[in-house]
């Protein structure tokens, strides 16, 4: 099932925002009830990757360190992506990677136990493996691919974005999926 994608800013944002919250990351609120659908899965990675909100695209991150079992789904969006867009999603899949690696025992504790993240843009992208400097390594080079390419601190917004997350996992409802949503 492919769901339009929506066509004004704050129709997208609430619709992202309230599929968001279904999945417990709660960092992001909508400003009104959506209008139509939310999109699950794949679909919801897919119009994270496209939309036009650096909020909504970093939350694939949040997305798959909370819900590495979705790690598959997101690939699958990504595949369907071209150019720039493609780029920018292997490397917010590949920082969620290092991202969790670097914060597996803070996120276990916070969050129960979580399979890995399956690291399968790491040769792609040219970057050293997940288990050098617990994935540090991973994420410094990949910070520096970043901002060569795209001039933008890609190494800040990382950092912040792990801290908003650490401290969100003090909510008792941060990763809690309401029924009906997978």
């Amino acid at each position: 099932m492919h769901l339009q994608t929506p066509t004004a800013d704050t129709d997208e944002w609430d619709l992202l925002t309230t599929a968001l919250n279904q999945y417990g990351i709660r960092h992001v609120a909508p400003g009104a009830k959506p209008k139509g659908p939310l999109p699950k899965s794949e679909e919801l990675f897919f119009h994270l990757a496209t939309s036009h909100a650096v909020r909504l695209r970093q939350a694939m991150i949040l997305m798959l360190i909370t819900h590495p079992d979705l790690d598959a789904d997101a690939r699958q969006a990504i595949e369907r992506l071209g150019g720039d867009l493609r780029t920018k999603a292997l490397y917010r899949y590949v920082a969620a990677c290092a991202l969790q690696r670097t914060w597996r025992t803070r996120l276990a504790t916070d969050l129960g136990p979580r399979r890995p993240i399956q690291p399968v843009y790491l040769d792609r992208l040219a970057l050293p493996p997940l288990d050098q400097d617990a994935g540090r390594a991973t994420l410094v080079a990949l910070s520096n691919q970043e901002e060569d390419s795209y001039r933008y601190d890609a190494w800040n917004g990382y950092t912040a974005l792990m801290d908003l997350l650490l401290s969100e996992l003090g909510d008792p409802r941060w990763g809690k999926v309401h029924a009906g949503v997978r």
